[in-house]
């Protein structure tokens, strides 16, 4: 019936050269999905952070033509007469997404620079945040509407949002009495999104008082302040959740923000609720970094979009990721969401959460580690490893390059560093040995001192770069209860973290993944000791 595309902060820059092979592949990544199913109603849906930052007047004109540009060729990837629905994220609101005051110039442009027939720009209406979207524009099954949680009028450092209850009432009044599903489109997450829920608010970038403040003094005053999901949720999500519920109608709401592709299903608890589809799209313009390293090396996230096939009784969701540099690799595919539905009401179908299409480089990527307590501080361990790579048959692999999480060294005075990454090379087709030495946390108290007060876990693990046919950790049980031991795999591209079974034997915990997908996360983690306990 129809195919929408759900694109998600996209991060335009006015300084975008390094941008636009990433944005070349975006487009042929459309085009392709598009030839799949080229007669179908398609529509484009951009759910905000269009922007990377809501830039003085002086500098919107071009990164505003650079849009209209790339909106442009979106379209004519999907064959031409496709409506798009835009509604703006934090980062078109806020110096950097985080800063105030509160800007709609930006936005406005935007709305000035397209054609009002083909092109919905909302959030040009504060303080009213709610739009329908003219059904005659999007031509789909379903009533469209969307809505400016960007809306922050007050503050001077936030990326959060706002959702009132008000707005969506408003919505409900001017629907007519159908039985139609209900698509809302939203910058905001309405449900914290995996990983990312305990995130610390990125402020590279920002000014060194603005980065102090946010990392130092405001925390001290509020707890987690320095935590994404304390100030970038959109205020009201509860009762605007509930609110949707009432209304008696499916609802699939579509969101970015975390540039995380999830899904979640909220069950009506009365005959008479609706059930409500949240799903989440990746960002589709910048490509994120694994580890907080600005190295060249550093591992990235591929950019994503989604890709809805809207039936009348039925709707299934697909991620795909695709490279950003190269179109001849394959693109990367991770089911949703399958669900059908039954009047008011979602019945989801099973999906397999593993990628599809992903190319394989390499055989086994393995990590052997073992602890010993550190010389210099009975409140730490040393760490040795020994990392063995390797290739798939035929398989090429320039370098592997591996960052290793690891402790700063003891300071004069007692005083400690937060912790940083260490670069290794790894050999190829072979092993590679390194020790490092007061690299882990033994104790509670060292770990307070290090990572917060609060930290009660320390760990070790193996980023499968590549992916792998066979990916496993080991670690040394000497020195350490063998019941305290616990893994776990996490997708870096989705969140899901999930638990893996740890095999204990004389010498070894292992975990083992077998058909391990690219960037995935393999960790043992273990609880930390109180210092007494050592004696």
């Amino acid at each position: 019936m129809a195919t929408l595309f759900h694109v998600s902060d996209i991060h335009l820059r006015n300084d975008g050269s390094t941008q636009e092979r990433l944005l070349d592949e975006l487009v042929a990544g459309v085009r392709s999905e598009r030839a799949s199913a080229p007669n179908e109603l398609a529509t484009l849906l951009i759910t905000g952070d269009v922007f990377d930052s809501a830039t003085p007047a002086t500098a919107t004109p071009t990164v505003v033509e650079r849009f209209v540009r790339l909106q442009t060729r979106l379209v004519e990837a999907l064959g031409g007469d496709v409506a798009t629905v835009i509604v703006p994220g934090n980062h078109d609101r806020r110096r950097l997404g985080i800063i105030g005051p509160h800007r709609e110039a930006l936005f406005r442009a935007l709305h000035a620079a397209v054609d009002p027939e083909r092109v919905h720009v909302a959030g040009c209406e504060p303080p009213f945040l709610a739009e329908i979207v003219p059904a005659k524009m999007h031509r789909l099954p379903a009533h469209l509407v969307a809505y400016d949680s960007s809306y922050l009028p007050h503050g001077l450092v936030g990326a959060g949002g706002t959702v009132r209850h008000q707005d969506l009432l408003q919505v409900h009044a001017r629907l007519p009495n159908d039985d139609l599903p209900l698509i809302v489109l939203i910058h905001h997450h309405l449900i914290p999104t995996p990983i990312t829920d305990m995130s610390r608010v990125d402020s590279v970038g920002a000014p060194l008082l603005t980065r102090w403040f946010i990392n130092r003094a405001l925390p001290a005053l509020v707890a987690n302040a320095d935590r994404e999901e304390l100030t970038m949720t959109a205020l009201g999500a509860g009762t605007a959740l509930s609110t949707l519920h009432t209304f008696g109608r499916a609802v699939l709401l579509l969101h970015g923000h975390k540039h995380v592709p999830t899904a979640r299903l909220l069950r009506g608890m009365t005959v008479s609720c609706g059930d409500l589809l949240l799903a989440s799209a990746g960002s589709a313009g910048r490509q994120e970094r694994v580890n907080a390293t600005r190295d060249p090396d550093a591992v990235r996230l591929w950019p994503s979009f989604n890709v809805i096939d809207w039936r009348a009784e039925r709707v299934h969701i697909e991620t795909v990721s695709f490279s950003p540099k190269a179109s001849h690799k394959p693109r990367v595919r991770r089911s949703q969401v399958h669900a059908r539905r039954v009047d008011r009401k979602w019945e989801i179908e099973p999906v397999t959460l593993r990628a599809h299409g992903a190319s394989r480089r390499v055989e086994a990527d393995e990590a052997s580690f073992s602890l010993e307590p550190a010389q210099t501080s009975g409140e730490r361990w040393d760490m040795v490893c020994t990392r063995t790579v390797q290739l798939a048959a035929g398989a090429k692999l320039r370098r592997y390059v591996e960052f290793v999480r690891v402790l700063p060294a003891l300071l004069p005075r007692g005083r400690r560093g937060p912790p940083v990454l260490r670069r290794v090379t790894l050999a190829l087709n072979g092993e590679t040995h390194y020790r490092f030495s007061d690299a882990l946390c033994r104790t509670l108290g060292e770990a307070a001192r290090q990572y917060g007060e609060g930290s009660a876990f320390e760990w070790v693990g193996l980023l499968c770069r590549y992916g792998a046919a066979r990916a496993i950790v080991r670690l040394k049980r000497s020195g350490m209860d063998p019941t305290d031991v616990f893994g776990s795999v996490t997708d870096l591209t989705t969140g899901r973290e999930r638990p893996a079974d740890v095999q204990a034997t004389l010498e070894y915990w292992t975990l083992t993944v077998e058909d391990c997908t690219a960037r995935s996360l393999l960790r043992m983690y273990w609880p930390l000791a109180r210092a007494n306990a050592l004696r």
